[in-house]
Parts: C-alpha cells; structure tokens; sequence
C-alpha cells in the first residue's frame, strides 16, 4: 500500500485530496459478514500513509461526507437508492451510465468543491438572483 499512496501523493496536478469521511464505517450494524469484511479493510492505514506522504510534500488530505454519493448523479444530481446496481451507475432521471466508484468518486469532489466555496464572493455572485439589472443580495 505504501506504494499506491507514494504514487498518489506525487502527483504533480493534485494539491487537495479528498477522501470520503468514514470514521464511522466499522461502527455501523451491516450484518456479521459484512462486518467481518469492513474491519479487515486496511482504508485507514491507506489514508495515514497518504496523508504522510501528500503533507510532506506541502498538500493537503480532506474530508468529506459521503452521505448519498453513490446514489447521486454526477451529472443531473438526481438521487436514487436504483441509480447503483453493484458496480453499475445509471441514473434513472438522465440515463448517464458509468463505473459506480468513478461516479461517487465525482460526487465527493464536487461536494468538497460547492464546501469550499460556500460563501465566498466567486459563490455569491453565481447564487445571486438578478431583479431587473440589480443584483440582490
């Protein structure tokens, strides 16, 4: 795993990573198998080592919320529990179709972005609703 992240962190084009917030995966009841399989699952120790890695080299690792991320499209941002079939995505409002991880992958970047630029000027001036020639605010 070290590998993947080294990998990961030297990416010249990233200066932000943003992973999915799951701190709370492995206290949630799923079943017993599906439990079992979540604590073997090594994504911390994956996420320190990247987060080792993309500090020393003066990036930055985020969090955020992945509530709804594989149901919502990338595209339209229509949620459904249907839009994801295993490893499928395909929205039932648009008919865009993708791989299901590169879909949710999209929605927590898109997520982290609209987080960022909450209530910044860029942000206000797109929300801002024009009244005949007049911005209000």
């Amino acid at each position: 795993m070290p590998c993947v992240s080294k990998k990961l962190a030297k990416q010249p084009s990233v200066a932000v990573f943003v992973l999915e917030d799951l701190s709370s995966i492995r206290t949630q009841r799923r079943g017993k198998k599906m439990n079992k399989w979540l604590g073997s699952w090594a994504f911390y120790q994956q996420e320190q080592f990247l987060a080792y890695k993309a500090e020393a080299l003066g990036k930055r690792v985020v969090h955020q919320d992945p509530r709804y991320t594989s149901q919502k499209c990338n595209v339209c941002k229509y949620i459904k529990r249907t839009n994801r079939h295993k490893s499928r995505f395909q929205c039932k409002n648009c008919g865009h179709q993708t791989h299901a991880d590169l879909n949710a992958s999209k929605n927590v970047r898109d997520d982290y972005i609209l987080s960022s630029t909450h209530g910044t000027e860029e942000q206000e001036s797109v929300n801002a609703p024009c009244v005949s020639g007049n911005f209000v605010s």
